[in-house]
């Protein structure tokens, strides 16, 4: 059986060539496979790639669509909550890096190209390894298929407690006063000027911003605004250094007359505001940004420094 095979004018040799092999190789029913190049790894994802890698984990079972409705975001979520991550469900600068080196741990494991996303060939890779582990074989890499490859899937979110060398009423570094005061706002220790709680070595503290301090500062009672400045001394703005606290205190600042903030450094150039620790009412112990010396309306509030504190 003879073919014609018509060749473009001017075609260069080698091209010539490779058409007369294709055709040949044709003719005997022989299948030709071009070769793919590997996936390249993302570092965002789409809506549908999110849902893709949700899906792979088993976090996601709904439709791969595109669309970010409820079961994505309660997917999104359900990984947050077990990533230590807030949980607002939006899959946002901090969620995609996690959700993408998950897959990618996972596709290490399968033998699957490494790009983060969780796609048919990553799904294939992960039965086989299911069906060697002797693990049900559905392709998603779930809670028994990531302890199987030694993948972490539920993070510790409990904070640690902080470390450092003071003792009660001793000196104390900045670095420990703004670690102990990290240690409630992790919690978010509930404000009170009645109850007790914690610092990190147990030793109980009242909870209200005069206690919050006193626990900061490693002191041996919860001192009150009134007796705070029994233990430290005035400074002015321009010596305020993270550890030191404004007050609104001495005499006449008894029970909710008074306050006091821990200052954790300028939040501009300008020094028109700083970052603060404080117990704060409805809020609880809390970090957040506050103009100086302190929100209008509350009265006067002077820098002071613990007489013991070092660094």
């Amino acid at each position: 059986m003879g073919s014609t095979m018509h060749v473009r004018a001017g075609a260069p040799r080698s091209a010539r060539l490779v058409s007369a092999l294709l055709a040949a190789l044709a003719l005997v029913g022989v299948t030709v496979m071009t070769h793919q190049a590997p996936a390249q790894a993302v570092s965002s994802l789409t809506t549908r790639q999110l849902q893709e890698d949700l899906w792979g984990m088993l976090y996601y079972s709904g439709s791969i669509d595109g669309s970010y409705g409820p079961a994505t975001t309660a997917a999104v979520k359900a990984f947050q909550k077990d990533n230590c991550l807030a949980q607002d469900g939006s899959a946002g600068p901090l969620t995609q890096p996690k959700v993408i080196a998950k897959v990618k741990a996972v596709q290490a494991k399968a033998g699957a190209s490494a790009d983060g996303v969780y796609g048919p060939l990553t799904t294939s890779k992960v039965k086989a390894y299911q069906k060697a582990h002797g693990i049900p074989t559905g392709g998603q890499a779930g809670p028994q298929t990531m302890k199987a490859m030694g993948i972490t899937r539920v993070l510790s979110c409990s904070p640690k407690p902080p470390t450092g060398g003071s003792s009660v009423g001793g000196t104390i570094s900045r670095t420990e006063v703004l670690a102990r005061a990290k240690y409630w706002t992790d919690r978010r220790v509930p404000y009170s000027m009645s109850r007790y709680t914690g610092d990190p070595q147990g030793r109980q503290y009242r909870t209200d911003c005069s206690g919050f301090v006193s626990m900061a500062w490693h002191l041996s009672s919860s001192l009150s605004t009134v007796t705070l400045p029994n233990v430290s001394h005035r400074i002015g703005k321009s010596d305020l250094r993270p550890g030191d606290i404004l007050l609104k205190g001495g005499p006449g600042s008894a029970g909710a007359s008074g306050h006091v903030v821990i200052f954790r450094g300028w939040a501009n150039s300008a020094h028109t505001s700083y970052y603060a620790s404080e117990e704060s009412g409805s809020h609880g112990a809390i970090a957040r940004t506050i103009p100086y010396p302190y929100f209008s309306g509350y009265g006067t509030f002077v820098p002071y420094r613990y007489d013991k504190i070092t660094g």
